[in-house]
């Protein structure tokens, strides 16, 4: 049965749901509109040209295509108007001189057009390219009635019109490919013949999908065919020469015109959707670019209905002229006006008046629509007025077009304001309501942002619908729609949600305990989701549950009151829920002071570890992680970036290094601490006083001797407190620790003695000690000495005699036998010391006669100083009066410069000095001055005062301020004595002065001028 008996026998090819009533007002299709349509308009005229044809006989067809429009005139003139750079045309040329010449088609596509003209009874094909001044006759395609062209623009360029299709009257498809530099058509051959119908064909259409897929749409006066295929077009329609194939919708008619529209998106390659025109109704709907899911061609096709011309068979409509597509409705052209309907509902949107025109009077083929698809315009040609047809927010009330058809989602997609985005979501809860389907009803309503329907109806409604879950994401969903500045409405709601979860939580558990009393009690076992009587309860499981509560306390952490939420979840016992809020909330302190409190120190270290984690709490929670797990706190002390402060860490350490602690905490306490002295190099005297009191705990004595013996700085001094360090030893019975204490103290005398008591090698060793202080060495001895007498009764005097020999052997001649005899009594015999006194002599002997020969080597070297003095008294130099100064460059028998000082008179000319240089008085004077304290530079310039002023060859000065008069020979022997020394550049003055300041701390404007 063909869609039109089906429309014939009442059913009608439309959506289901979707019924028209149609009033016949002798004009055509008036489907009853849902609200006005005399509303703010969508669509309206603008005049493009009003001359179109320009005198060259009427305009009989006419094409738009990339911004411009073709007309061709009924003189054979072909005009063309690029209406973005104005009104005047871009080329005007004569088709043909045939007085009986007449336009049969005008096919444009970019710089490409093709025009059918009937020269009396023969047939010409003309192609144009844009670059052209003249048409070209298609030789190939002569006597072919051209009805209609199919552009390929995937294979379409600026030289070439790629493979096209072109049908005839006569139902013959042929392909034809034509270049701008061939002189005849490069390709022309058919490609596909209508079998069964002879009818002309109407319209063709060509295009490609996403997936490569060629698809053809060819309309005849009563079907539409749809082709798909790959490859070529040849073998394409190869697959379709059967009979048997069914790909067409027939409609019954014997309209002789029955065009083929498409709608592309501007700039789309592949249309969206389709209108035929025919005689029963339009017929239309959109067209699916996937072809991979379908088998059937005409799947193709979707949402496609028939919309009548009128509900009477047995009056006889006026049928529509030529059709149109917009986005969202269908423009049918009748005599006198442009009729626009919406093509989701069928309902006639605004009709649009044609102004008449004298030149309608020439016939029907001067009134016509034409659409250019790049650039989303169409056009009106009216008699010789070009007008386009402007769109003014086409897609503007559509929402509620889609509404009332009840396509919610396309409804929501169409809405431009958020009142608009409410009607819907009420709309469609609306319809979740009555369909039972809470959830969904509660989620629409949670985004209605409008005042009604309000919050308490709302609320009310899904509590009477008994419907927890709906509740809860009515409240989640309104949550999550209100902005920063409603924070107390989504605190407020945040909480109600909270005590949703919760309760529900609470319920779930003492299900589950009810079930597995019930199920102990019965002896068997029973699952946590089955009733008591095994049927299968669905309830979510309290795991499934806590995992919810979670995520909603991680997603609102900003939101929830953080006292209110911590209060409710310690109320209902959820204090791992607890922890978890903290851990979001990024409250470290909360988490790690949890876990302590459940002694999951391991769990806490992880937490500690964190890059956002502050590092005081590492000292804040110490003490208890060295409790509960020592190892892994100090590992992980030890490997933290960046590296802890040791001295703050101290505080949870000290408890160990007292008698009774953990023996493994005091064992990871001392690895930490080696690692801040080992590793760190850490010298904080804290630390240093740590590591002594906990190696005073060891049971061996070696490692604590060993760290005396290297925690020192660099001057020898050691970095612990010795006076402490000594008090633990002395405590922890660590002997020879304590020796080594008492030396760092300088208590040698006590030192010794406590050695004496348990090691007496050990003594004799700390008696050597002080290298610097010979009485304090030789006393410690005498110590020793007196000990070993001491220990020995008078009976065994001879024992002691042997041990007292040996000692002085190994005091290396610290006492002698003269400082042991007073330690012993009276009446031991001198016979038992004759070695050791002998001995001694033989040592005096060797002292005496070093001292002698050390007398003699001094009165030789007494006699070379004589000896070297008196020859300096009379050794003499000569000097070259012409050898230059060696501080003002000028020869010394010459007078100094003006600048060096003081000079004239009796000052001495020039000094000579055994290191060759010489000097001006004058200059040597000037320069000692510079060397020399501020008294002795007096005492110098007074001298070269009262010389100066002594005329050359007098003998004597006269009186000067409070100094009597003097010999001049006396005046230069003093001044000698204050300058001439020792050379100024190599004497014993310059290295006196190495330490001295170039810059003294009273030179203030010195000192400024050399900061930056």
């Amino acid at each position: 049965m063909s869609l039109l008996e089906e429309w014939d026998a009442g059913s009608g090819y439309q959506d289901p749901g979707q019924a028209f009533t149609v009033v016949d007002d002798g004009l055509g299709l008036v489907p009853e509109p849902s609200f006005s349509s005399v509303d703010r308009s969508i669509f309206g005229l603008q005049v493009a040209e009003r001359q179109t044809s320009r005198g060259k006989g009427l305009a009989l067809a006419i094409a738009a295509a990339e911004g411009s429009v073709t007309v061709v005139t009924s003189r054979a003139y072909l005009i063309r108007y690029d209406l973005t750079q104005g009104t005047n045309p871009v080329l005007e040329l004569e088709l043909s001189r045939h007085a009986d010449a007449n336009v049969r088609g005008l096919w444009v596509s970019a710089e490409h057009t093709i025009i059918a003209l009937q020269l009396g009874s023969t047939y010409e094909n003309h192609y144009i390219h844009a670059n052209w001044k003249k048409s070209r006759v298609l030789s190939k395609l002569k006597d072919v009635k051209v009805s209609c062209i199919g552009w390929n623009k995937d294979t379409q360029s600026e030289s070439t019109t790629g493979d096209i299709l072109v049908g005839s009257l006569a139902g013959v498809l042929n392909e034809v490919v034509m270049d701008e530099k061939d002189k005849k058509e490069r390709v022309a051959k058919r490609v596909f013949q209508l079998q069964d119908s002879k009818d002309p064909m109407t319209s063709v259409h060509q295009h490609r999908t996403s997936e490569g897929q060629r698809v053809v749409l060819m309309a005849t006066a009563d079907r539409l065919y749809i082709f798909t295929g790959k490859g070529s077009l040849e073998a394409m329609f190869a697959r379709y020469n059967s009979p048997d194939i069914n790909n067409y919708i027939e409609l019954g008619g014997g309209v002789s015109s029955s065009p083929l529209q498409l709608y592309y998106q501007p700039g789309a390659t592949q249309p969206e959707a389709f209108a035929w025109l025919t005689q029963p109704g339009v017929y239309y709907g959109d067209l699916t670019p996937d072809t991979a899911h379908h088998t059937r061609e005409l799947d193709l096709l979707k949402n496609h209905r028939l919309l009548p011309y009128s509900s009477s068979r047995s009056d006889a409509p006026t049928l529509p002229l030529s059709v149109a597509l917009s986005q969202y409705y269908l423009l049918l052209l009748f005599p006198s006006k442009v009729q626009c309907i919406n093509r989701i509902n069928g309902q006639v949107k605004q009709e649009l008046a044609i102004p008449p025109s004298r030149a309608l009077q020439a016939g029907p083929q001067t009134l016509a629509l034409a659409s250019d698809a790049a650039e989303g315009t169409l056009y009106l040609m009216s008699g010789d007025n070009l007008q386009e047809i402007t769109v003014h927010e086409e897609s503007r009330d559509m929402w509620r077009v889609y509404l009332d058809q009840q396509d919610y989602k396309s409804a929501f997609r169409h809405c431009k304001t958020q009142a608009e985005r409410d009607t819907v979501n009420s709309a469609e809860a609306e319809a979740c309501f009555g369909d039972g389907n809470f959830v969904e009803a509660a989620r629409l309503l949670g985004r209605v942002t409008a005042a009604v329907p309000a919050f308490e109806e709302v609320v009310l409604r899904f509590v009477e619908a008994d419907s927890p879950k709906a509740l809860q994401t009515f409240l989640q969903t309104k949550m999550d729609s209100l902005g920063h500045e409603d924070k107390a409405q989504a605190t407020m709601v945040g909480t109600w949600l909270l005590e949703l979860y919760l309760d529900q939580l609470n319920r779930s558990l003492l299900e589950v305990k009810g079930q597995l009393t019930v199920a102990s009690s019965n002896g068997h076992s029973q699952g946590a989701g089955d009733t008591a009587d095994g049927s299968s309860k669905a309830l979510p499981a309290p795991d499934q549950l806590t995992q919810d509560l979670r995520a909603f306390l991680k997603r609102n952490v900003e939101v929830l009151d953080v006292n209110v939420t911590i209060s409710l979840l310690a109320g209902y016992g959820r204090l791992d829920d607890l922890m978890e809020y903290a851990t979001y909330r990024k409250d470290w302190e909360a988490v790690v002071d949890y876990l302590m409190q459940r002694g999951e120190a391991d769990r806490a270290l992880p937490v500690l570890r964190r890059p956002g984690v502050s590092q005081e709490l590492w000292y804040k929670f110490a003490p208890t992680l060295m409790l509960l797990a020592p190892a892994a706190t100090v590992d992980a002390w030890m490997t933290a970036q960046p590296p802890l402060d040791p001295p703050r860490l101290l505080p949870a350490l000290l408890r160990f290094a007292e008698d009774g602690a953990p023996p493994e905490c005091q064992a990871h306490a001392l690895r930490f601490v080696e690692f801040c002295i080992h590793h760190l190099e850490n010298d904080d005297p804290a630390i240093h006083h740590l590591a002594a009191a906990l190696y005073c705990l060891e049971d061996q004595e070696g490692p604590l001797l060993q760290y005396l013996a290297s925690a020192r700085d660099l001057l020898g001094r050691p970095l612990y407190d010795p006076q402490t360090a000594l008090r633990l030893a002395r405590q922890r019975n660590k002997l020879h620790a304590s020796v080594q204490l008492l030396c760092d103290l300088n208590l040698y005398e006590d030192a010794v003695v406590l050695a004496l008591s348990f090691d007496m090698a050990l003594a004799s060793a700390t008696a050597n000690r002080p290298e610097e202080e010979p009485a304090l060495k030789r006393s410690l001895w005498l110590t020793i000495a007196r000990y070993i007498v001491q220990q020995h009764p008078s009976q065994d005097q001879e024992v002691a005699i042997k041990q007292v020999n040996e000692f002085l052997r190994e005091s290396g001649g610290v006492i002698k036998i003269e400082d042991v005899l007073p330690l012993f009594p009276d009446f031991v015999k001198i016979d038992n010391f004759k070695e050791a006194i002998c001995q001694s002599l033989e040592d005096y002997n060797k002292q005496i006669d070093q001292l002698k020969g050390e007398m003699e080597d001094a009165t030789r070297i007494a006699d070379a100083l004589r000896k070297d003095m008196a020859a300096l008294e009379h050794r003499a130099a000569t000097l070259d009066l012409s050898e230059e100064c060696a501080r003002c460059g000028v020869a010394v028998g010459e007078p100094p410069h003006a600048t060096a000082g003081i000079s004239g008179g009796c000052v001495p000319q020039f000094y000579l000095f055994p290191s060759g240089n010489a000097f001006h008085g004058t200059c040597l004077a000037s320069e000692v001055m510079q060397l020399v304290p501020p008294p002795q530079q007096q005492r110098i310039h007074n001298l070269l005062l009262r010389l100066s002023q002594v005329a050359e060859g007098s003998g004597q000065a006269g009186a000067h301020g409070n100094e009597p008069p003097a010999k001049v020979a006396d005046l230069r022997h003093s001044l000698e004595q204050e300058i001439a020394l020792e050379d100024p550049y190599c004497g014993e003055i310059v290295v006196r002065n190495i330490s001295k300041l170039f810059v003294r701390p009273d030179e203030v404007l010195e000192v400024a001028s050399w900061e930056l």
